[in-house]
Formats: C-alpha cells, sequence, structure tokens
C-alpha cells in the first residue's frame, strides 16, 4: 500500500469540509407582542394559581420561557414533584396581534376548562382570578 502525499492529504479535507453543508441560524423574529401577552398570563397565573394556594393547581408549576430570539415564546405547567420532566400543560403565544394555543396531556383534565376560561379572559385584557 502507497502512502498518499500530504498535499493530497490536505486537498482532499478542503473538499470534504467545502462540501458540507452549513447551517445558517435561524432569524430572530419580533416576538413582543407575544412576550407581552404572555408575560400577563404569567403573572396572572403565578398570582391566580400558584401563590393563592388554589387546589386545583398545587401539584404543579408555572415555568416562563419568555426570553427568546427564536421559535414561540411559551409558559409551561409541570408536575410540582417532577419540574424538569415533561411539561403537562404548554401555553404559547404567536403574531401580532398574538394570539395563545394551549395543548398537552392536562387539557383532558377537568381543570383544563379552568385553564383556558382565564387565557381566554386574560387575552382579552381582563386581568384577575375568576
Amino acid at each position: 500500500m502507497r502512502p498518499y502525499p500530504p498535499l493530497l492529504l490536505i486537498a482532499a479535507a478542503a473538499l470534504a469540509a467545502g462540501c458540507q453543508g452549513t447551517k445558517k441560524a435561524a432569524a430572530p423574529r419580533d416576538n413582543s407582542a407575544a412576550i407581552a401577552l404572555l408575560q400577563t398570563v404569567n403573572d396572572n397565573a403565578q398570582s391566580c394559581w400558584m401563590k393563592s394556594r388554589d387546589k386545583a393547581f398545587r401539584a404543579y408549576r408555572v415555568i416562563p420561557e419568555l426570553d427568546t430570539r427564536v421559535g414561540k415564546p411559551r409558559i409551561l405547567l409541570v408536575d410540582a414533584k417532577a419540574a424538569q420532566g415533561l411539561p403537562v400543560y404548554v401555553i404559547e403565544a404567536e403574531g401580532t396581534p398574538a394570539r395563545l394555543s394551549a395543548y398537552g396531556p392536562l387539557a383532558s383534565d377537568p381543570v383544563a376548562a379552568r385553564i383556558n376560561g382565564d387565557l381566554r379572559r386574560w387575552s382579552s385584557g381582563k386581568t384577575g382570578c375568576a
């Protein structure tokens, strides 16, 4: 077996590097309307669900993920005993004017009707607990 000259190896490496696709960073979005709406939702959720010690929400924690340059800002409801686990409910906002969407396993639970009612009220500009 004959060894390849170093120059040939360098040229092959350069060709291989040039053939690999480059990933473009996703362009930042203007999420300001969505973030503002979710901040209102988060403030009210913290007051009405968490700090009030509402029995319906004792098993959950609210985790806001609002500081996003790419993707949709969101609020997660997670199991209080497994806060690092998968969310049980996700509340997202996007667009101008901002629109909310929510989904997750908790959507089939009776507390989802309460959550959705609160979300409708808060997204229409009203604040406070029901």
